[in-house]
């Protein structure tokens, strides 16, 4: 078995209402059966995840750093999303560019931010990034935004459950549609579990993982959810022991637990690391779903 190092994720971001439309096939993704997702409701989300916007600090978007700061210096960053970028010709992201060119193309966008946590070591504040286009309008939690028009995926990291629920409402409404990035071949969003060959260029890459567990294991420190018999080359999820209460109590909600999970369909999010074949490090238990139903879940979702 193994235990793997992740780095810490940052998430950038901005961009508004912003929606890709491309005729390019959708990613490749693991069959499987899913119950139905609550409708994407933009003030649900917004209360979910920050509560009251109006307590919430101006802020201007920052391109060279893709940040979000506020006339106090403070500097925050979109929590939760991650933005995958296509790589140009010459090697370089479309990532800022394009969140840049989003922002450019809404002079009438306000931005206010709220922290989502504390700071980090880099002096960044994740942030619940709110956006509207005047006094009347009222204000939408602009991550929702993104992910419901495919500019960004859903990264756990600070949301509670009826957050999470909405963020992934957001998020299945363009992945349906094929709203931006999940109407485009590259960057690659969603990988089988099943073929781990196939992770060999996401190492460092934020993706979504889909597939049945085969086995699990267990050590003083740590818990090991095995996605193959060969652990050595197949797909491997680890996470720390001292943090199994909690994602029993997430699981939980809809039916679950560590112990149950042999043999089920999940979807796992995280950094892609190689050590012994493909793994991730479940840091939050939103970071987990139990794809195939069980108890209808929150909302009717099969998840944590």
């Amino acid at each position: 078995m193994k235990a793997v190092r992740v780095n810490s994720l940052r998430a950038a971001g901005a961009a508004f209402f912003a929606c890709i439309a491309s005729a390019l096939a959708a990613p490749t993704v693991f069959a499987t059966e899913q119950a139905p997702l609550a409708p994407f409701e933009p003030m649900r989300a917004v209360a979910a995840c920050a509560g009251a916007p109006e307590n919430a600090v101006p802020v201007t978007y920052d391109s060279d750093e893709s940040l979000f700061v506020s006339a106090s210096g403070e500097r925050f960053f979109a929590g939760d999303i991650q933005m995958p970028a296509s790589e140009q010709a010459d090697g370089q992201d479309d990532g800022n560019n394009s969140l840049q060119a989003y922002l450019e193309g809404r002079p009438d966008l306000e931005l206010t931010a709220a922290p989502a946590g504390p700071e980090n070591r880099w002096g960044l504040t994740p942030g619940w990034v709110f956006a509207s286009s005047g006094s009347d309008g009222d204000a939408v939690l602009l991550q929702a935004e993104l992910l419901r028009a495919g500019v960004a995926i859903f990264a756990p990291d600070h949301a509670g459950a009826a957050c999470a629920d909405a963020l992934r409402a957001a998020e299945a409404q363009a992945s349906q549609a094929r709203e931006g990035l999940w109407g485009k071949t590259t960057p690659r969003l969603v990988y089988s579990t099943a073929a781990p060959k196939s992770f060999s260029g996401a190492s460092g890459h934020y993706v979504i993982a889909r597939g049945r567990i085969v086995s699990l294991g267990k050590t003083r420190s740590t818990r090991y959810l095995n996605f193959g018999n060969y652990w050595k080359t197949d797909f491997t999820v680890t996470l720390k022991a001292s943090d199994e209460d909690e994602v029993n109590a997430a699981l939980g909600r809809s039916g679950w637990t560590l112990d149950t999970l042999e043999g089920q369909v999940v979807e796992i999010r995280g950094s892609v690391q190689d050590r012994d074949g493909p793994s991730m490090v479940l840091r939050h238990p939103e970071q987990l779903v139990v794809l195939n139903d069980k108890r209808a879940g929150r909302d009717g979702q099969s998840s944590n």
